[in-house]
């Protein structure tokens, strides 16, 4: 692989009559679309919490088992409380500075 002299200061650099392609096998970066499924409606009713036919929900189980184990994590998780040594602890470290 042979580069150029990018040095402004080297005066024996000759300018390429070609104009300089970069080769098809060269590595790029571009974007590449992920595959997505979309939500069906029934699903999104669903989710907003209104009244869906379970057989309108068929065929969406895996989309509706994700939801609801995301549903139970966020329940559990707003139902957690610091422990009452802890905002002790950081009020107390507080005061010593």
């Amino acid at each position: 692989m042979m580069h150029d002299p990018l040095d402004p200061r080297n005066e024996t650099r000759t300018p390429s009559a070609e104009p300089r392609v970069p080769a098809e096998a060269e590595a790029t970066d571009r974007e590449v679309p992920i595959e997505s499924r979309k939500l069906s409606t029934p699903v999104h009713a669903f989710l907003d919490g209104e009244p869906v036919a379970e057989s309108s929900l068929a065929g969406a189980e895996r989309e509706l088992e994700l939801w609801k184990r995301i549903s139970a994590e966020t329940g559990r998780r707003r139902r957690m409380v610091t422990p009452a040594h802890v905002p002790q602890q950081i009020l107390a470290k507080l005061s010593d500075d």
